[in-house]
């Protein structure tokens, strides 16, 4: 009965630690670095691609620690900080086109609420202060 019992909490120890390979600090910014991520999800549903003139895109530079892309329709700069599983971007500078739909409103008002991340395989997940899963990108 020990035996069995044993068994069961390793099983749910082992699930546990393999649940979340998550990167961190100096791995996650390189990782971060080798590619662009595309907005995919916004709190866990699919984006509405109509919502944007092109979807969002996110650009990490580990060296300058700069991050560029575009927000939905405006391109964007600015630099990022990485401490183990936090992550702040600090001041941000936009173009100002005028683009239809609302979905690059949005986006920057959930970019801008971000402090945490969790970066798994090619998911890059992005969190509010509340924990909550604001903005999910894929690697491309």
């Amino acid at each position: 009965m020990k035996a069995k019992f044993l068994s069961v909490i390793c099983a749910i120890v082992l699930v546990g630690l393999q649940s979340c390979s998550c990167k961190k600090g100096a791995e996650a910014i390189a990782e971060l670095s080798t590619g662009s991520w595309e907005l995919e999800q916004t709190f866990g549903d699919p984006i509405d691609k109509g919502e944007f003139a092109k979807i969002p895109v996110l650009n990490f530079d580990k060296t300058e620690n700069r991050i560029s892309g575009n927000s939905g329709c405006n391109s964007m700069s600015g630099s990022y900080t990485i401490k183990e599983d936090n992550i702040s971007f600090g001041p941000i500078a936009q173009t100002k086109m005028a683009c239809q739909g609302t979905g690059e409103g949005k986006f920057m008002t959930l970019f801008n609420s971000v402090q945490k991340f969790k970066l798994q395989g090619n998911k890059l997940k992005l969190y509010d202060g509340n924990g909550t899963k604001v903005l999910s990108f894929i690697k491309k």
